[in-house]
């Protein structure tokens, strides 16, 4: 079982979520449907056309049901956005969600649940964009619970 992250809460963030697996959620009272809490700060996500060499800023994300608090970057704009994941740019959008984003003490706060739990682990992009704005790509690492 893994060790619980210290604050965390159960949220009920306003979203809708989607999946291509084909593999269809069915609601669960257990602990294993209680998300899980990150929180992943995009504040500093890698500026076009540069590659980070440094393995360790990777974002690493278990493979379950999560309750994603996102810090959007300086200057976004509160107001809803659509959240994606996928293995590349142009491949198959394997999960979704939406949720709008607030600002809070001066950073833009945006919540939404997806659900990894089938997901293999490896390498993703999770993509985001304001309503009508273009995607922002941020590579992640999904992992295995026992990794």
């Amino acid at each position: 079982m893994p060790t619980p992250v210290a604050a965390t809460a159960a949220t009920s963030p306003a979203v809708a979520s989607g999946d291509r697996s084909g593999r269809q959620d069915v609601a669960n009272t257990g602990a294993d449907r209680k998300p899980f809490e990150v929180m992943l700060s995009l504040t500093r996500s890698a500026t076009r056309g540069k590659k980070s060499a440094n393995d360790s800023q990777m974002i690493r994300v278990p493979a379950r049901l999560l309750a994603c608090r996102m810090t959007l970057p300086l200057g976004s704009s509160d107001g809803l956005y659509y959240v994606r994941v996928q293995r590349a740019v142009q491949s198959e959008i394997l999960k979704t969600a939406q949720g709008n984003a607030a600002i809070n003490d001066g950073d833009v706060r945006l919540d939404v649940e997806l659900d990894l739990s089938n997901m293999s682990a490896g390498g993703y992009l999770l993509s985001y964009r304001h309503a009508g704005g273009s995607w922002h790509r941020v590579p992640i690492v999904i992992t295995n619970l026992t990794n």
